[in-house]
């Protein structure tokens, strides 16, 4: 594996466990009066990665369907229509590079999917006068 993916995959296994802090335990890190401290242990589900491939593929899929939304309006339906839950809507939005924090209600990240997909498109076209 390269050096850059290792350090994706460590950075995307540190933010999920980040992730999984509650609000308090945020507050304390940033209070500065505790520290993270890293353990390693055994993944739980050992078959994961059959459904990560389905995701994976699934979620490439509907990226392209994202690519493919003339307005933010279509492409806020397809995602409605797509994805059922928060969980859902974070593993999408992980694969595609945007940053959800814990806090985030469905419509935020929704909408932080579609600025950076189809809002991304739309004002790269506006620019190049493609309308």
């Amino acid at each position: 594996m390269s050096k850059a993916k290792t350090l994706t995959s460590l950075f995307r296994e540190l933010q999920d466990a980040v992730l999984e802090l509650s609000d308090g335990e945020l507050e304390k890190v940033i209070s500065g009066e505790f520290q993270f401290s890293l353990k390693i242990v055994k993944k739980k589900n050992i078959n994961n990665s059959k459904a990560s491939l389905i995701d994976n593929f699934s979620y490439d899929k509907l990226l392209d369907l994202l690519n493919k939304c003339d307005s933010r309006e279509q492409g806020n339906e397809l995602l409605s229509r797509e994805l059922n839950t928060k969980s859902e809507y974070e593993k999408f939005a992980r694969h595609v590079e945007v940053a959800v924090m814990k806090s985030d209600k469905v419509d935020k990240i929704r909408d932080n999917i579609i600025e950076s997909t189809v809002g991304a498109k739309l004002r790269s076209d506006a620019i190049q006068n493609k309308n």
